[in-house]
């Protein structure tokens, strides 16, 4: 899924929040107020079973490519056939969050959607969100333990939301780039992955300039560069997959002391930040900004390898002359898997709580929307579907969205060695962001060192440290 890019809410687009949960926080009923909305309007379970369906109208916010679009409109109009519901489904495909909000300052809230972690508990917090538990506990096709850790969003005995999908990072590479670089042995298993120098050698054979000498040749011209090795995007997601690796996780799930600052974790910056200064094996920010999408970059040779969440099947499959491979990201001091994903939440403001999460329930069932999962798109929440051959074979036989090695890649390494994103459980992780991203612009163009970056930005971050929810 691109871009769950996960883009932060602007802080004009937050102050709208703020104020639309002042202004009606003394309209609502004491329910609704605090941890997450109840709702009180007349749609109550005993009255949804009669309600007439052609009544229901609800409406769905989610981001994403092109593609993307394509298959949870396919996915909706599922969902409406089956229960006679109407579905508007909107989507933003860049500022989400920002947007989003502007739509709550408005009195426009969606009945339900997409919504990043970080911002979904504060909303919940806010009276923004509805507390979908007693939907959860009352719905008997479910339970808590059919899912991995931490796709059931908790704030303390309420529930914010539960994971659309899981997503988790790889290494995605053009065969032939790697064929012509006589790069033919490649590391599924976690347990085998290149170490960073392994891997830095590998992008300087892939990187070519335009007279076609790659990065290890003394006479390689780094300011007109065909091919990059590398490529990836300058966000947490890939980010925290390789801190993850490197021990510099923010926080510890299990608790313990805080990674930001620390050498592991400035490491990692670094060596990223090195990728393009030193190595010129990977295209700055402003070079990115030249370069088509990642799947036609890709099959164009723009870039011969690109780290990214798995959500990028989806587009890679339709593009005929794509001929792509999958291998492990690198490691540092572990091989650990990161695994991520956006909450299907529901506003609090529902007309239809009952169907919202009706909606919400059948978009994640790989049962209902398998098309949503075995095309490339999510990689799903529930156990079974990595743990029994039947349920893998669903989702995840060969094809153009699952190539060969996806499973070591990315299958396995979830039930046997994997950690979820501090998003759903470091508190201020968004606003540690806010700070942190836009200050490593600095290290990326190459104007400073990480650690004078992390020097000069940790006053601005200490007071946002505060620890995990429990």
């Amino acid at each position: 899924m691109k871009a769950i890019k996960r883009i932060a809410a602007t802080a004009l687009a937050l102050i709208l929040c703020i104020a639309l949960v002042a202004c009606n926080s003394s309209n609502k009923p004491a329910d609704q107020a605090g941890s997450g909305g109840s709702s009180s309007t007349s749609s109550g379970s005993d009255t949804a079973a009669v309600r007439d369906p052609s009544k229901v109208k609800l409406t769905y916010t989610y981001w994403g490519s092109t593609y993307e679009k394509e298959v949870i409109t396919k996915a909706m109009q599922k969902f409406m056939d089956q229960t006679g519901y109407t579905v508007e489904l909107i989507h933003i495909p860049s500022d989400y969050e920002t947007k989003l909000s502007t739509m709550i300052a408005s009195n426009d809230a969606p009945d339900a959607g997409y919504l990043g972690p970080p911002t979904a508990y504060k909303w919940y917090d806010d009276g923004i969100l509805y507390d979908i538990k007693k939907f959860f506990l009352a719905d008997e096709t479910i339970k808590e333990e059919d899912y991995l850790p931490g796709a059931i969003g908790r704030r303390g005995d309420g529930i914010v939301g539960i994971m659309n999908s899981i997503e988790a990072y790889a290494i995605w590479y053009n065969k032939a780039a790697f064929a012509e670089a006589g790069i033919t042995d490649v590391p599924l298993k976690p347990e085998d992955a290149w170490t960073w120098d392994e891997f830095v050698e590998i992008a300087k054979r892939l990187t070519i300039d335009n007279n076609g000498r790659n990065a290890l040749d003394p006479n390689f011209d780094p300011n007109n560069i065909k091919q990059y090795g590398f490529h990836m995007n300058f966000w947490s997601g890939p980010i925290e997959a390789l801190l993850l690796r490197n021990d510099a996780m923010y926080y510890p799930r299990t608790g313990g002391e805080c990674a930001i600052g620390t050498e592991r974790f400035n490491e990692v910056f670094q060596k990223i930040a090195d990728l393009i200064n030193v190595h010129h094996v990977m295209p700055s920010p402003t070079a990115l900004k030249s370069i088509p999408s990642s799947s036609v970059a890709l099959q164009s040779r723009r870039y011969a390898m690109t780290m990214d969440g798995q959500w990028v099947c989806n587009d890679y499959a339709p593009v005929e002359d794509l001929d792509y491979g999958i291998c492990q990201i690198p490691r540092f001091r572990n091989t650990k898997t990161l695994y991520s994903s956006p909450f299907g939440a529901i506003f609090a403001d529902t007309e239809f709580p009952e169907e919202a999460w009706e909606l919400t329930r059948f978009i994640t069932d790989p049962i209902n929307c398998i098309e949503l999962f075995r095309d490339g798109l999510w990689m799903p929440t529930r156990v079974a579907y990595y743990t029994d051959e039947e349920k893998i074979a669903l989702w995840a036989s060969e094809s153009r969205a699952r190539v060969k090695g996806y499973r070591e890649v990315l299958i396995d390494p979830l039930v046997t060695n994997s950690d979820i994103t501090g998003e759903v459980y470091v508190k201020n992780f968004g606003e540690i962001g806010n700070i942190l991203y836009p200050a490593m612009d600095q290290a990326w163009s190459g104007a400073k060192t990480v650690d004078q970056v992390m020097k000069e930005i940790m006053p601005d971050l200490q007071p946002l440290l505060q620890g995990i929810y429990d």
